[in-house]
This record gives C-alpha cells, sequence and structure tokens, in this order.
C-alpha cells in the first residue's frame, strides 16, 4: 500500500515533469520557473478555465491574475490571460500579455492565432494577417486562426479572401457557433441579410449561451422589426453576461433611438464603470447631452473617448453637430468634411457640411463643391438655399435667384449623383463584367431607370435579383425598374419579399406606394403603423404615416404624427409646417392651424404649399379677407394647373365679397378635373349663381 509520504513525493515528480515539458514546449527556462508558486498558479488557471467554461470571462481574469501572480514568468499563465482579455475585448491588454509571454519564452506558434486578433481588434487588420502569413499554429488553434483570417480580410473589404478564410474554418470547427456568428457578419456584409439571419439562427441553435451571437440576433431583428423588438435579444445575453461591454452598447444605442433616456444613461455609465477606458460608453453619453443641448458636457465627453471612434461616421456627425453649435465653425468643417468623403451619398452629410461652410462665410468653397450638385435634379430645398445665399454673398445675386426658385418647389425625383469615377461607360463595363455583384450592377440600372431605359435595366436587374434572393437592394432593384415602367403590381411582391429581409425605410416607402397603386390601402396602413410601432426614432417613418393619414382624413392621427415630428425637427421645415396647419385646420383648431401656417410662410415665403396654406388659414379667421386672397393669388400663379387651390382662392373671393371672381375660379376649378372636394365647389358654385 503507497503511503502519503510516497505519494507526495511522486506528485512533486510528476509535477517537475510537467513544468520542464511545458517549458520545453514554450522555449522558456526551466529553473526560474522552480523558483515560483507553480502548484498554486495552476490552480488558479484550472480555476479560470472553469470560469471561462461558464462564460464568466471576469471571474477568469482575477484567477489568471492570481495566477500570474504566483508564476509571474509563466508563459502558458500569459497566454490564458490574454484571451480572456480577447474574449472582454481588452485587445491592448491581450497585446500586452502575448508580447510578455514571447519575451518570456514562448513560442509564436503557440502565440499567433490569439496575437493576431489581439491585432484585428485594434483595426489593425494587415499587421493581424502578417502574424498568420507567417507560419503555422497548432493543431487546436487551427479552426480559431481560419476564423481570424477570414474576419481580417473582411475588415479590409477582401470578400473572396474572407469567404475563404471562413471556409477553411467550418472544415476544423463545423459547429462553432462564434464561427456561425463571424459568418452571419459576413453575409450581411456582402449583402445577404436572408443569409445572415440563417446564420445567426444557426449560431444561436448551436449554442443559446453565445453572447455574440445573441447580440448579432438583436441587431438583426432591430433592422427587421425595429427597435423594440430587438430588447429582448439584448436583454436575454445581458442575461448571461449583464457586463458584456458590447451588448451593453447595442442595448444603450437602441434605448437611446427609442426615447428611453434615463434607461441608456444607466447602460452607457455601467460600460464606464466595467471599462474606465472605453471609449463608446462616453461618446453615447455624449449624444445624450447633445440632445439635451448640454453641448460642452458633450464635447468633453466625446474627448474622453481618446479619438479612438474618430473613423466612425455617427461620431464624426455628432462632433461636428457639437462643435457648430458651440460656435466653432472650423472644427465643425473639419468633421464634416471627412463624414462627406466617407460617405459621398450621404445628403444629411452634405447638407451639413454645407451648413457650417455657411456659417463660417466659406462661400467660394460652398459653391465650389455644391454648386454642381445643386446643378442636378433632385437636390434638397436647404442646399439649394445655401447655394444661393452664398452666391448672394459674393455679389452674384442674379444667379441666386433661379436657387431659390427650385427651393420653394422642391424636386422629389431622386437624384442619380455622378461623380466623376461613375461615368456611365465606368458603370456599363463594371456591370457587364459582375453581372451578379450588387455593387456593380446597382449603380448603372439606376442609372439606367432614371433615363428611363427599362428594358435595359430589366436585362440587369432580373438575374440579380433571382441569384441574390437573400439581398433586400437586389429585390428592391427589380422592384423599382417594375414600378418605373408601370408595373405596380409586378413590384409589390419584390417589395414584400424586401421587407421580409429587413424593414427598413426605403423599402417601406417602396411597398406602402405599391400597396396604394394595387387598391391596398388599409394594408399599407398597417404598414406603416407597424413600422412607426418598431422605430419610433425613424422621422422618415414618422413622415410616411402622416401622408397616409392626411389621405385618409385622419386629422387627429395626422395632428399626433407631425407634432412628433414638428418637435424633433424644429420650425425650418415648411412642407412640414404646411401640412401641419392643414390637419389642425380640418380637425376645426383654426388658431392653431393659422400660428403654423404663419410659420410655415416666414420660413419660405416663396414656397407654394406655405403661402396656399397661410392663404387658405386666413380665409377661415374670416377677418382679413382680402390679405387671404393676396396669398392665394400668389400661390394660384405659381400652380395655376391646381383645381384644390383655385377652389379655396373661390372661397377667399367669396368670404371678401368679390363674388364675380368666386364664380369663375370655381368653374376653373372644376375645368381642371375632379379633386377631392369637388363636390363641395360644385354647391358653393350653385349658391353663389343662385344668390
Amino acid at each position: 500500500m503507497t503511503s502519503r509520504a510516497d505519494f507526495r513525493r511522486g506528485f512533486a515528480l510528476r509535477l517537475v515533469l510537467a513544468i520542464v515539458a511545458c517549458a520545453l514546449v514554450l522555449g522558456g527556462p526551466v529553473m526560474p520557473l522552480l523558483a515560483e508558486d507553480l502548484g498554486a498558479a495552476r490552480q488558479a488557471m484550472a480555476r479560470a478555465e472553469e470560469y471561462r467554461a461558464r462564460g464568466d470571462a471576469r471571474a477568469a481574469r482575477i484567477e489568471l491574475m492570481n495566477a500570474i501572480k504566483a508564476a509571474p514568468r509563466l508563459p502558458a499563465a500569459r497566454i490564458a490571460q490574454a484571451r480572456v482579455f480577447l474574449a472582454l475585448f481588452d485587445a491592448t491588454g491581450a497585446e500586452a500579455e502575448l508580447t510578455r509571454a514571447l519575451e518570456l519564452g514562448a513560442d509564436r506558434t503557440v502565440v499567433r492565432a490569439a496575437m493576431a486578433e489581439a491585432l484585428l481588434l485594434q483595426g489593425k487588420a494587415d499587421a493581424a494577417l502578417t502574424w498568420l502569413g507567417e507560419g503555422q499554429v497548432p493543431a487546436s488553434d487551427a479552426g480559431y486562426a481560419a476564423r481570424t483570417l477570414g474576419r481580417a480580410h473582411l475588415a479590409l473589404g477582401n470578400m473572396d479572401a474572407a469567404r475563404a478564410g471562413f471556409d477553411r474554418a467550418l472544415r476544423f470547427a463545423p459547429d462553432d457557433s462564434l464561427l456561425w456568428t463571424d459568418i452571419a457578419r459576413f453575409r450581411i456584409a456582402s449583402g445577404d441579410q436572408a443569409g445572415g439571419v440563417d446564420a445567426a439562427d444557426h449560431a444561436v441553435k448551436l449554442d443559446a449561451g453565445n453572447v455574440r451571437a445573441l447580440q448579432l440576433r438583436g441587431e438583426l431583428v432591430r433592422s427587421q422589426y425595429g427597435l423594440a423588438a430587438s430588447l429582448p435579444w439584448f436583454e436575454r445575453a445581458l442575461a448571461i453576461d449583464p457586463n458584456d461591454v458590447s451588448v451593453l452598447g447595442e442595448y444603450a444605442a437602441t434605448l437611446g433611438d427609442m426615447g428611453r433616456m434615463r434607461d441608456m444613461l444607466a447602460a452607457a455609465r455601467q460600460i464606464v464603470a466595467l471599462q474606465p477606458d472605453n471609449p463608446r460608453g462616453y461618446f453615447l453619453q455624449a449624444v445624450l447631452a447633445a440632445r439635451a443641448g448640454k453641448y460642452s458636457l458633450a464635447r468633453n465627453l466625446i474627448q474622453k473617448a481618446g479619438g479612438a471612434l474618430d473613423r466612425v461616421p455617427a461620431v464624426m456627425q455628432v462632433e461636428g453637430v457639437v462643435e457648430f453649435q458651440l460656435g466653432n465653425y472650423r472644427q465643425a468643417i473639419d468633421r464634416f468634411e471627412k463624414l462627406a468623403d466617407a460617405q459621398p451619398h450621404n445628403r444629411r452629410a452634405s447638407e451639413l457640411l454645407a451648413r457650417a461652410l455657411y456659417a463660417e462665410g466659406e462661400h467660394e468653397t460652398l459653391l465650389a463643391r455644391f454648386r454642381p450638385v445643386a446643378d442636378q435634379g433632385g437636390t434638397s430645398a436647404y442646399l439649394l438655399t445655401l447655394v444661393a445665399r452664398s452666391l448672394e454673398a459674393i455679389g452674384e445675386g442674379a444667379q441666386a435667384i433661379d436657387y431659390l426658385a427650385r427651393a420653394a418647389e422642391p424636386d422629389t425625383a431622386p437624384m442619380v449623383r455622378l461623380t466623376q469615377a461613375d461615368e456611365p461607360w465606368m458603370l456599363a463595363e463594371a456591370a457587364r463584367a459582375a453581372p451578379r455583384d450588387a455593387r456593380a450592377v446597382i449603380p448603372y440600372v439606376r442609372m439606367l431607370v432614371a433615363n428611363g431605359d427599362f428594358a435595359q435595366a430589366t436585362q440587369f436587374a432580373e438575374p440579380l435579383a433571382a441569384t441574390n434572393p437573400g439581398v433586400p437592394d437586389a429585390q428592391m432593384l427589380l422592384g423599382d425598374v417594375r414600378f418605373a415602367a408601370g408595373d405596380a403590381a409586378g413590384a409589390l411582391p419584390l417589395y414584400r419579399r424586401a421587407a421580409e429581409i429587413r424593414l427598413s425605410e426605403p423599402v417601406v416607402r417602396r411597398l406602402s406606394l405599391a400597396l396604394r397603386e394595387t387598391g391596398n390601402a388599409d394594408e399599407a396602413d398597417a404598414l406603416l403603423v407597424r413600422f412607426v410601432g418598431y422605430s419610433p426614432a425613424n422621422t422618415g417613418g414618422l413622415r410616411l404615416l402622416a401622408n397616409a393619414y392626411i389621405d385618409r382624413g385622419n386629422w387627429s392621427g395626422a395632428i399626433l404624427t407631425l407634432s412628433a415630428l414638428h418637435a424633433r425637427l424644429g420650425n425650418n421645415q415648411p412642407l412640414l409646417l404646411a401640412d401641419l396647419a392643414f390637419a389642425r385646420l380640418r380637425f376645426g383648431d383654426a388658431a392653431a392651424a393659422a400660428h403654423d401656417a404663419r410659420l410655415a410662410y416666414h420660413v419660405q415665403p416663396a414656397n407654394t404649399l406655405a403661402t396656399h396654406m397661410r392663404g387658405l388659414t386666413l380665409t377661415a379667421e374670416g377677418s382679413r379677407a382680402m390679405v387671404a386672397v393676396e396669398m392665394l393669388e400668389k400661390a394660384q400663379a405659381k400652380d395655376p394647373r391646381n383645381p384644390w387651390l383655385r377652389y379655396h382662392l373661390a372661397q377667399a373671393y367669396a368670404e371678401a365679397g368679390k363674388t364675380a371672381q368666386a364664380v369663375r375660379a370655381l368653374k376653373a376649378s372644376l375645368a381642371l378635373g375632379a379633386f377631392p372636394e369637388s363636390a363641395e365647389a360644385a354647391a358653393l358654385l350653385r349658391a353663389l349663381q343662385n344668390s
């Protein structure tokens, strides 16, 4: 029978042999390790592994700190701690531990995969690829290294190489939930939204405790079904790990977009408490401060982020707005220029930059950049106005007149803006070279549609939609071609398919229009109500719903929705104010209607609708009939074939005692065709003729 002493001697011998073997594998010295408390270190590492298996990376980190304290020259503890840091998104800490492990003699082969991920998480994708390309990795890291390879190529936009990396990783670990999470992100980045959803679902099915997969599923649900629908997914992930800063970031941003500012602030502060150097926690608090008008506080919070998010478009925009509101127009220009250069088709970014240039007095710079844009169709009234005012500022008032006239009557046609790199022949060549690539085909087809070449557009759009059933843009593209060609019924199923994949504002706008064109107005209204419920912060959705309420005569619903938009967008929206005035007037609140119409006219006196509503509300007041006539005559001169406007002018004439002019206006109105108030116009005509 073995004595207790013999057992202890045998255990000690086995431990020494294990240490020697570990040191030989890692390439480190043996004798310094023997002087450390390796037993305590190994026990702490074992406990850390148990915590990691349960998903508690923070507890694992503490145990590994104990292991490193017991044996500071043990490379294995450093490598284990680095992997925990990676799980906690502390890439800098991970790189430091891996570097120290190398200094202690660890083999680069053992460190390679983790070091590549640490570099990748710091935005150093090229450096990550360099590490991965230097040599082999242990067999146990083969799938991990291939997955990191795919992620690095994805970060650099090398989609084919990324696909190859993920395919290779699947050969090693076909049931790895984290791998399927990355595959989902790859598919989404490739435009395959449906494929991304399928991959994310598979990742959750493989491991219901995979916080990364649950987070991604929440992000996808948010884009598919709106803000409120995504919260349960984020909350499910936080129930597993309440201190996961990545999930907390998405959760906080969603709460903010829903208007739950206190909850957003609590989540943002929790991020900072967990990681005092986490830039997103400070940025989220800066957004809250900016929304509350506390711009100095917002700037201080952004500065605490330390520049780590400087290339993120949302951060550029918030920084620019904050600097603008503080009167630092030069700094605002710098931020908005970066944003506009990064997103050349972002209309909002262009308008922000133009506003900052105008405020700084950089009129020639504004004109050099935005006058060519203003000369194209589909330019916003705001940008047209800024171009006109800059022309006036440099003494070219005569040239400004045309831009101001166009600003007063906004062009609602979609803009097809071609840069020098987007010449038609180049777009055609790119589409022919890659007829199944949405990035190549979509710009060309949009140009063909703008030119009215629907047959050629269909030849490119149909195969793209057929080979990319999970890409909403591909489905919308073919739908747009059919709708523009007058085939709303043919466009409808394509828009439905796109909405099933991702219920975004562009899809909702198209689908609701196609539904109305095909006689499904009730379904269109239900769609808009559902979309606004999903995404209450989406101003485009609110505008669509308000328009639907106006069309249906739901004045209380229109007032509620338009008032919400007014509170969010302010008084510099003449069309919004004019619609709100009309809804209030029809609801019976003439005083409030007059106030809104007066604001709309003050903002843009040359706008036909603002002038129209000003005159209409003055007629309803009954005290200034001739002023109402003047306003409506001005509007009618701008839009002489609008029967509805002529009818309202006739009402003003009648109110002012000008019966003959009223009769002529009513006859002209009814001769122009049917309009919503044709019956009332005919009744008024009969009454005046019989009086």
